[in-house]
């Protein structure tokens, strides 16, 4: 089926003529390379084999309008273990963002450019959560192709936030947000490219964590840059999160993500530290308040007074809490702008390439060739970061690599401080929730809804350090509910714990003793 035109079409993409004499010969080697080709897609794939009897998947369906109103469910089914498994998640449910595979239950990424992809196999995390005696009760709404920060791009229609509906839940792990923020849930698991676990979590009242860089396998998940990859537990307390990241954690052997990971056995008791923390405080911590992270633009005066008192509280219970610098965090957002030319590539834009790992290879096939169509139904947001990977590419092929590079220098940077400090404190979001706009609203009024969200998220997920949000008070929202005009909206703050490589543990400690000592609900900041 090769022809010459083939030859010149594929020199055309490359934007090149091949000289007439030599056609002919090119025609013969692609000719070749096809048969190879062909002969490889008849090959059965290889990817980890799931056991449907020990753990079958019941009741799958897609949620009614009654069931969802909210906007968070993806997908209804129960998954636990037959026969049952005491473990350490023995009688809690857990649900699991939508770019999380489950084997023969729909993945639908947020989008309507596909409806059709039902993995072949389960994710890491899955395994590890149905191993350990937790009950799957589906899949939570992922944002469009998990690119956006807020809760309004996924086709299935917007996540409302937990306290305020009308109100961004945050993305793109909006489903779990709202899920484990309202208790229908008990725990979700999340993906993190930017800050998606730690914004909905913010902005919904949660514990989330994107834990060291590895830490936790991103194994049968959906890639956005495999630089930036992280999933890890959104739950509502620090010792549920402990619990749930010691579950998730180690080596699986299959991601190359992990290079510098513990096997699941050497993880720590991230619980015995959390309860530590409950116990004995965090007396003798040094915890830094980073002052760049109070200046980035965006961030609200109000946000930096609440999160600093918060931060001040450490002292009452025996850390020494002193303001830090890292003059480099400012241009956190500028590095941040080069990774746009990675961005999707794995997933949206099919270039499975220079990774060894599971790869998930039904999946390019359903989103390209890219079309109108297609193109019409991804979320403004989305097409805005294809856009910008496209023009990087053409006019400026060399940020990414340079953005990698000054990554590592932010590294140092941040290594710097805590080769002194246990602790660095952070906003994490520069404001509380904000609405979700209308569906007749302008791509700039859309894309201005995340404007500044992950200026201090983003920068961990370039260095690998690991981040968890904490819940510390309420806010009163900026715009006015229009169900009750003269009524008052109170929002979520949060709080951002970053820490060493590998010591998610310091992390739990310091949070599970700020909230032993005060429920964010009564008597936060």
């Amino acid at each position: 089926p090769i022809t010459v035109q083939d030859v010149r079409d594929v020199a055309a993409q490359l934007g090149i003529t091949i000289a007439p004499k030599d056609e002919a010969d090119f025609h013969v080697l692609l000719a070749a390379l096809h048969e190879g080709a062909v002969a490889l897609d008849a090959l059965e794939d290889d990817v980890p084999v799931v056991d449907l009897e020990r753990f079958p998947r019941v009741g799958g369906r897609f949620a009614t309008p009654e069931e969802n109103e909210n906007g968070a469910w993806a997908y209804k089914v129960t998954i636990e273990a037959q026969p049952p498994i005491a473990g350490p998640l023995s009688g809690r449910t857990i649900c699991i963002k939508d770019n999380i595979t489950v084997a023969a239950i729909p993945c639908q990424l947020g989008t309507s450019v596909f409806t059709n992809w039902h993995p072949p196999t389960d994710a890491t995390v899955v395994t590890r959560v149905l191993a350990a005696g937790g009950t799957i009760v589906g899949k939570a709404v992922c944002e469009n192709f998990s690119m956006s920060g807020s809760s309004f791009t996924a086709a299935s229609g917007p996540v409302q936030n937990p306290y305020a509906k009308g109100w961004t839940a945050g993305g793109s792990s909006s489903g779990c947000g709202y899920l484990v923020g309202s208790g229908e849930v008990d725990l979700g698991i999340g993906g993190d490219q930017g800050g998606s676990i730690r914004l909905p979590a913010a902005f919904c009242g949660l514990v989330g964590m994107k834990p060291t860089y590895g830490l936790v396998p991103y194994t049968g998940i959906v890639s956005l840059d495999a630089s930036i990859d992280y999933t890890g537990p959104m739950t509502r307390t620090v010792l549920d999160n402990a619990v749930l990241l010691k579950v998730l954690a180690g080596t699986d052997g299959l991601d190359d993500r992990q290079m510098g990971a513990p096997t699941p056995e050497l993880v720590p008791d991230y619980a015995e530290l959390a309860r530590h923390g409950h116990e004995f405080g965090v007396r003798g911590m040094r915890i830094g308040l980073l002052k760049e992270a109070f200046e980035l633009p965006c961030v609200e005066p109000r946000m930096t007074e609440k999160v600093k008192l918060a931060a001040l509280r450490f002292r009452e219970l025996g850390a020494v809490v002193d303001e830090v610098s890292v003059p480099m965090h400012l241009l956190a957002p500028t590095l941040w702008g080069g990774m746009r030319q990675g961005m999707a590539e794995q997933s949206v834009l099919a270039n499975q390439t220079g990774r060894r790992g599971v790869y998930l290879t039904d999946l390019p096939g359903l989103i390209t060739p890219l079309t109108q169509d297609k193109w019409d139904k991804f979320s403004p947001i989305s097409q805005n970061l294809l856009i910008n990977n496209v023009y990087l590419k053409s006019h400026h092929p060399g940020q990414y690599g340079k953005a990698q590079n000054l990554f590592r220098a932010l590294r140092r940077a941040y290594d710097g401080l805590l080769a002194s400090y246990d602790v660095l404190i952070t906003p994490t979001t520069p404001f509380v929730a904000n609405t979700n706009p209308g569906p007749g609203d302008s791509i700039l009024v859309k894309v201005a809804k995340s404007a500044g969200e992950t200026l201090n998220t983003a920068p961990f997920n370039g260095t690998g350090h690991p981040a968890m949000n904490l819940p510390i008070g309420w806010l009163p929202a900026l715009e006015v509910d229009m169900e009750d005009p003269d009524g008052s909206v109170m929002l979520p703050v949060g709080m951002q714990l970053v820490g060493k490589f590998w010591d998610e543990g310091t992390l739990y400690r310091a949070g599970a003793a700020w909230e032993k000592r005060w429920d964010w609900k009564t008597d936060g900041v």
